[in-house]
């Protein structure tokens, strides 16, 4: 955690890339999601520094540097899960750099 932080203020992104690897749960976890390693294989090959399970799955992420790298990454993805047939959905966002604020209060 220390590594990606540092990687997201110095914009290194080598090491933000090194800092994503999972050698922990992902081994475990990605046998319950179908076709995790070709989704990670090919949103890599499009550009992700990144690529995990987001919690305990079965939702995964791609980390991008830009919306061309995410645009690719996310046809590469929908192209993949197409092909095995389930429900799925796809969502884009920014980093955000502002830190946590308030929506709304009761």
């Amino acid at each position: 955690l220390a590594a990606f932080i540092s990687a997201l203020y110095t914009k290194d992104f080598d090491l933000m890339s090194r800092s994503l690897v999972d050698e922990i749960v992902e081994p475990i976890r990605s046998l319950l999601i179908p076709e995790f390693e070709k989704l990670k294989k090919s949103a890599i090959e499009a550009g992700a520094l990144g690529f995990g399970i987001s919690g305990s799955g079965p939702s995964v992420y791609a980390l991008a540097n830009g919306i061309q790298d995410t645009n690719a990454i996310a046809d590469s993805m929908r192209s993949n899960i197409n092909q095995v047939g389930i429900d799925f959905e796809i969502h884009i966002s920014a980093i955000n750099n502002q830190g946590i604020k308030i929506l709304s209060s009761k």
